[in-house]
C-alpha cells in the first residue's frame, strides 16, 4: 500500500525549505524553522524524485556549503536513517560542483555542473533563521542554540535539554552557553544544580532577529516519515502480516511523532483492520508535513 501523498507532500516540504534558503524554485517559502543538515540529508535521500528540487539543493549547497554543519549532517543523517549512499552521492556532487568538501564524502567527488541560478541575497526569510544566525556567529552550536530560544521564548532549557534539540553534546552545549552569556546574548539562570537557558531581554538582539519562525524538530519529523517511506517500499504480503508489520513500525515511532507534533496511529484498532487505520494514519501524516 505504497502512500504517493506522502511522498509528494515531502518533496513539497522539502521545496519549501530550499525556497526559503533562496533555492531557485517556484512556491512558498517554509515559514517554520528550516534544520539545514535534516533538509539536506532528506533531498539526498528522496529529493532525486523531483530532479527540481535535487539541483536547486546542490545549486544551494556548492553556493553557501560553508554554512552546514558537516558533524551535525552526520549526526543527523544517522538519526533519520535510509540509504547512507545517497548521503555521500550528494556530498560528493557538491564536491564535484565546485563547492566544500564536506568529510561525509566517501570517496572521489562526483563531476557536476552547477545551473547557477541560486538567488540567495539574504536571509530573511522566516525559515532561514538558523543560516543566518551561522553566517553571524559561524556553524558551530552557538547559532543554533539561539535559534532554540528565538523560536520558543518560554522553553528556558536545561543544557541537555538543547543538546537534545541542537543534536550536539552537552559539553559543546555548555561552553557555547558560557560564550553567548559572557557576550550578552543570552542569560543563564541556576535552578538547584541545573541550568536554565533563556535569551537575553537586549531589545538590539530581538529588533536583529525581526519576527522569527514557528518552531519545528524537523529531524524527527523527517525521521518519522523516511521510516514510513522505506517501509511501504520493502514491505510485502498478505493483508495481516503486513497490518502486523505495520503496527510494529508505527508503535516504534509513535513516541517521536507525538514529541514532534505529528500526528499519531490509532493503536486501539487491531487484527487486520489496523492496515486501514494505518493508511489513514500516513494520510494525516502528509496533510502535516505540507506546507
Amino acid at each position: 500500500m505504497p502512500n504517493g501523498h506522502l511522498a509528494d507532500a515531502l518533496l513539497d516540504r522539502l521545496a519549501a525549505g530550499w525556497i526559503a534558503l533562496g533555492a531557485s524554485l517556484g512556491g512558498d517559502a517554509d515559514q517554520t524553522l528550516v534544520d539545514l543538515e535534516g533538509l539536506i540529508a532528506m533531498t539526498a535521500l528522496r529529493g532525486s524524485d523531483e530532479p527540481r528540487v535535487y539541483e536547486a539543493a546542490l545549486d544551494w549547497c556548492i553556493e553557501h556549503g560553508t554554512l552546514v554543519n558537516w558533524a551535525r549532517l552526520r549526526t543527523v543523517a544517522c538519526e533519520i536513517g535510509g540509504d547512507p549512499a545517497a548521503i555521500w552521492a550528494f556530498a560528493a556532487r557538491v564536491a564535484g560542483g565546485g563547492g566544500p568538501r564536506w568529510p561525509v564524502v566517501a570517496g572521489p567527488a562526483i563531476p557536476y555542473r552547477s545551473r547557477g541560478k541560486t538567488r540567495t541575497r539574504d536571509l530573511r526569510e522566516l525559515g532561514a533563521l538558523v543560516v543566518r544566525l551561522r553566517a553571524l556567529f559561524g556553524v558551530a552550536v552557538r547559532s543554533d542554540i539561539l535559534a532554540v530560544l528565538a523560536t520558543e521564548p518560554a522553553l528556558a532549557p536545561s543544557l541537555a535539554e538543547l543538546a537534545a534539540r541542537t543534536r550536539s553534546t552537552k559539553r559543546n552545549v555548555g561552553i557555547a552557553v558560557d560564550t553567548l552569556a559572557l557576550g550578552g546574548a543570552v542569560e543563564i539562570d541556576r535552578v538547584g544544580n541545573a541550568q536554565r537557558v533563556r535569551l537575553a531581554a537586549d531589545p538590539g538582539l530581538h529588533a536583529w532577529l525581526g519576527a522569527v519562525p514557528e518552531p519545528a524538530d524537523w529531524v524527527s519529523r523527517f525521521t518519522v516519515v523516511e521510516a514510513v517511506l522505506d517501509f511501504e517500499a520493502a514491505v510485502a504480503g498478505p493483508p495481516l502480516a503486513r497490518a502486523v508489520e505495520a503496527r510494529v513500525l508505527a508503535e516504534g515511532l509513535l513516541p517521536r511523532a507525538r514529541r514532534s507534533g505529528l500526528p499519531v496511529p490509532d493503536t486501539s484498532v487491531l487484527g487486520e483492520a489496523f492496515g486501514a487505520a494505518y493508511a489513514r494514519w500516513t494520510d494525516d501524516l502528509a496533510a502535516a508535513i505540507r506546507p
